[in-house]
């Protein structure tokens, strides 16, 4: 596992609910698709704009960019979380977003609420999957132009290895 995703990936793990060759409509590899496929489209059509910089994959059932390198650039999870890359001051405020829901009285999604915070509070950001404060083309510009600055971010002086991993 590379070391810059092991944070990231113990926030998307899960545990599997069917064989790890198991792939349907709502399992991938095992693990239950806990993210809304409107998501997931969006999140490689984020990719798309951008010119299509990383890989999409999925890990423990979320969809992930991952660069060249191997490095997660982007994460999505349930309906609306998004997160890129980078630190808050490095992305337009119109993009920022913030958790929707009151931290859970149940431990373990309170737990990975928490994790979630960490995150963002560090190497990551929350980002709105769909802007409401710019119009909508701009919005997927300036998404694409985020990513882009993530993958820059993950990527400079970083060694190239297959994206295979992590």
């Amino acid at each position: 596992m590379d070391p810059l995703n092991g944070r990231v990936l113990g926030y998307l793990e899960a545990e599997r609910v069917a064989p790890p060759e198991t792939t349907t409509a709502w399992v991938i590899e095992g693990y239950s698709l806990s993210t809304h496929p409107d998501l997931c489209d969006r999140v490689k059509e984020v990719n798309s704009a951008a010119g299509e910089p990383t890989t999409f994959a999925y890990r423990y059932g979320k969809p992930v960019l991952i660069a060249e390198n191997g490095v997660i650039v982007c994460f999505a999870g349930g309906t609306y979380v998004f997160c890129l890359r980078l630190r808050g001051d490095e992305v337009d405020p119109r993009l920022v977003g913030e958790r929707k829901e009151k931290l859970s009285e149940h431990t373990l999604l309170r737990a990975k609420q928490e994790q979630l915070d960490a995150l963002v509070t560090e190497d990551w950001t929350r980002v709105e999957p769909w802007p409401v404060d710019v119009p909508k083309d701009e919005g997927l510009r300036l998404l694409a132009a985020t990513l882009q600055r993530a993958v820059e971010n993950a990527t400079n002086g970083y060694p190239p290895r297959a994206a295979h991993g992590g």
